[in-house]
């Protein structure tokens, strides 16, 4: 090899090393004492909490609690507001429109729904019922609603009703049933009304109706007989001159609509309202032949004969008037839940309006080709048929993951929005403490003397007030003086106003440990000034039990605003917090039959302070030099 080749080879080696020498580190080989004294404090601390088992499962709990509350809130708005007392303790499912697997094959003459289940009647005269139990049973009161009795399966059915919580039903052979809530006496048709029935010419009964506390039967003859409530009896009272020619009936809360044979209608109920008032006069006066008539709780929809709609009612949920762009006519099927109305044109286009807070205006996909020719629809759920009477698509209320409360509310989105609250609470309120917790800590075992003294008395004056009657005695003495918002922020300045001082008596303790040490006094020999001194060189040696301290608290001070809410002082209905979900554990009725309503919103405040304590603790034992010796 030639002296130029060994002199190229050297050369590249040579550059090669240097490329390493540059970019690559050299892995020296330590042990554990080495690597130690060379590691930064931050480093071993963070070092000592990985490897805890204690700190990652708290960790993870409380990102998870965090991506509830916070990320959640984005993806599941609230409406504070909004209630619907027809919806009130609903236990916790998704299976609200789970129809059975056996019923896509079968011939369906009729779907009515409830609350939260639905009953379809099929052509072989036999019910099937689907949904989630919305009743408990209470003798002499109410019965599962899910379970069917035995004398309706052997029967032939040919009609079937729904009210809120209870189902009628009718066989061939005349007899009438009734099971679920029987509050009224609304699930049976008593010998005084069959009495009645016979004495006004009805030999049988053609179709059934039921509203949320009452039960009403047409007779072949087109009279009424209604019973149930004693608001129902006394507002649903059937004009004389209308019995003996009523075809059909559309009900809202407190108003009813009869469609009589002569294609005119006529309302009864509380006068003065929109829907009795506002009644087109040319479908009263019978110049416009009304087909079919539905309504909702406060509005009246009505289809003439040529397929044209008429709408009347309330303004709420914008049921008065038809949705924008929508054409009224060539309409062949008009159908009305609680707070919604759906229109079929011809062609198979569905058109759905009103109230969408449980998913009432989401039709599922591929449903305009779906072929549809009716729709059934009652409550908040909704079942498309084709023309072989077959189901080919439901919307509407799914459901509700963890319970409704008292008020219908959807106990998930507010545990979400709640959480939100508690956590911000605690978060401003640890701000607070922690802030003048430092202040005075810092000042009165720096300075020492008459500050010192003027400090931890001033420390002694708020440990002698009582936390939770100051609290109470200042939420009943502002009373309604303050919104929601202010509320808000004078319970987080609260908190923090009054739980400064263990953190305070921490922070001066070490202090008077730290500013005799040489690094201080060395500090003070360099003409530092004192503020300098504190907050560059002695904060961050006790900043470890400051760390540790803030994150104990933290989980105090959310179970402080809990424990405030809970007593009905601190945050109020109806902005949900975790603590005001608790409330309804006052009452014995819940605590029996509706455990969601309070152990759902108490094992998320458990599982937030448990984490967080457990973060404290892991912190604790990481900064704590000698922890490995215990």
């Amino acid at each position: 090899m030639s002296n130029s080749d060994n002199t190229a080879k050297k050369t590249g080696k040579s550059f090669l090393s240097m490329l390493k020498r540059l970019f690559v580190r050299d892995r020296i080989e330590m042990n554990v004492l080495e690597e130690e004294a060379i590691r930064t404090p931050m480093k071993t601390v963070f070092l000592k909490l990985i490897r805890s088992k204690m700190a990652i499962i708290g960790f993870c709990l409380f990102v998870a609690v965090l991506l509830f509350s916070f990320v959640g809130s984005l993806i599941f708005p609230l409406n504070q507001v909004y209630t619907e007392l027809t919806n009130m303790n609903i236990r916790p499912s998704r299976n609200f429109l789970n129809y059975p697997e056996e019923l896509e094959d079968m011939k369906i003459v009729k779907i009515a729904s409830g609350v939260s289940f639905s009953v379809a009647l099929t052509d072989d005269g036999n019910l099937h019922i689907w949904g989630t139990e919305c009743n408990i049973e209470l003798e002499g009161v109410a019965e599962l609603i899910l379970v069917i009795p035995e004398e309706v399966q052997e029967a032939h059915i040919v009609d079937v009703e729904v009210g809120m919580r209870f189902i009628i039903a009718l066989d061939d052979e005349g007899n009438f049933y009734g099971w679920g809530h029987a509050g009224h006496n609304q699930t049976e048709l008593s010998r005084d009304m069959r009495r009645m029935m016979a004495v006004g010419g009805t030999r049988e009964i053609v179709k059934l109706s039921a509203g949320s506390m009452w039960s009403a039967v047409l007779g072949d003859n087109g009279n009424l007989y209604l019973w149930g409530s004693f608001q129902a009896e006394n507002n649903f009272i059937v004009p004389f001159e209308a019995q003996g020619r009523i075809v059909d009936i559309a009900a809202g809360d407190v108003n009813m609509i009869l469609l009589l044979d002569d294609g005119s209608i006529m309302p009864m109920g509380v006068r003065g309202t929109e829907f009795f008032e506002n009644v087109p006069p040319e479908l009263m006066d019978g110049s416009t032949r009304v087909a079919e008539v539905v309504a909702t709780n406060r509005n009246v929809l009505a289809r003439d004969e040529h397929g044209t709609l008429h709408i009347w009612g309330s303004r709420i949920d914008g049921l008065h008037r038809f949705p924008d762009g929508f054409e009224p006519e060539r309409i062949i099927d008009i159908a009305a839940g609680f707070r919604n109305f759906i229109a079929l044109k011809e062609g198979g286009e569905i058109v759905v309006w009103g109230g969408e807070e449980l998913g009432q205006n989401r039709l599922p996909r591929g449903i305009k080709d779906a072929g549809v020719t009716h729709v059934f629809a009652s409550a908040f759920q909704f079942y498309a048929m084709n023309e072989n009477n077959n189901i080919v698509g439901a919307w509407g209320n799914k459901g509700y993951l963890f319970g409704s409360d008292e008020n219908g509310r959807d106990i998930f989105t507010r545990l979400i929005h709640g959480g939100r609250i508690s956590l911000t609470v605690g978060v401003i309120a640890v701000v607070i403490s922690t802030f003048i917790a430092i202040v005075v800590g810092l000042t009165g075992g720096f300075f020492g003397g008459w500050i010192d003294q003027t400090l931890m008395r001033i420390a002694d004056l708020f440990d002698a007030l009582p936390f939770l009657p100051l609290v109470i005695t200042l939420s009943y003495a502002i009373g309604d003086a303050l919104d929601q918002t202010q509320r808000l922020y004078f319970i987080m300045f609260l908190l923090g106003i009054l739980s400064w001082t263990p953190l305070a008596r921490l922070i001066r303790a070490q202090l008077l440990l730290e500013r005799e040490k040489d690094f201080v006094l060395a500090a003070k020999a360099l003409g530092i000034k004192q503020r300098g001194i504190m907050v560059k060189h002695i904060l961050p040696n006790v900043f470890n039990f400051v760390i540790v301290s803030v994150t104990l608290s933290y989980a105090t001070f959310i179970l402080m605003e809990s424990a405030l809410s809970f007593l009905g002082f601190g945050i109020r209905e109806p902005v949900p917090s975790w603590g005001n979900m608790l409330t309804s554990a006052q009452d014995t009725m819940v605590l029996r039959h509706f455990w969601w309503r309070w152990i759902i919103p108490a094992i998320f405040l458990v599982t937030a302070a448990l984490s967080i304590n457990m973060i404290g603790d892991a912190l604790r034992e990481a900064m704590d030099p000698k922890s490995q010796e215990r």
